[in-house]
């Protein structure tokens, strides 16, 4: 039989297991996702680089797929214009802040540089990406990334990460973190006049 004294005891013991259990746990999820999803208080958060390595000099990786409002993107045939491509996934806060800023930016200069989103997928699906877009009023191309080829092939890790093409598809820049409506005009101009 059991006296109270030792279920009081066993309760305490398996509540600080418990309790210890779900930190690790805790612990675990947020370190896991700090990676994919990184704030930005202000631009020194942020950083902007030209490539290295030779980088800029090799052709940007296709990007083909169905978008969620636009019908089938192919990068290929777009030769000729600058592009801008926006990494991003719906319950990432700082994605959802750098949206309307790029939208801005996108009807400035719609008829000059192609823009893509390509939405992250794991902890958002594609459903929650459309959803997503249309909610916030967003009318450039976004593709889902299916099975993560493209993050994969421009090696991104941090979310948003937006990378600048010129006109041949050379990358010749990589933001991470947000970027706000100037430094995209400025980014953009500078793309333009190369």
């Amino acid at each position: 039989m059991y006296t109270s004294h030792m279920i009081n005891a066993w309760r305490s013991h398996t509540s600080g297991i418990s309790q210890k259990i779900l930190l690790i746990m805790a612990t675990a999820a947020i370190t896991l996702s700090m990676p994919a999803c990184i704030k930005d208080n202000a631009h020194e958060n942020s950083t902007e680089t030209s490539r290295k390595n030779n980088v800029a000099s090799e052709t940007a990786p296709t990007i083909t797929g169905k978008t969620f409002e636009h019908g089938d993107f192919n990068l290929n045939d777009h030769k000729g214009k600058p592009v801008l491509i926006n990494f991003w996934f719906p319950s990432c806060p700082p994605c959802r802040a750098e949206m309307p800023d790029l939208q801005t930016v996108y009807e400035n200069y719609i008829h000059k540089v192609v823009f893509i989103g390509v939405q992250q997928l794991g902890m958002d699906s594609a459903a929650n990406g459309q959803a997503f877009v249309r909610g916030l009023g967003i009318t450039y191309p976004n593709i889902p990334d299916v099975e993560s080829q493209i993050q994969t092939d421009y090696e991104i890790y941090s979310f948003p990460s937006t990378i600048f093409l010129n006109k041949n598809h050379k990358i010749v820049r990589a933001w991470t973190g947000i970027i706000h409506e100037q430094q995209l005009a400025q980014q953009l101009d500078e793309l333009l006049e190369s």
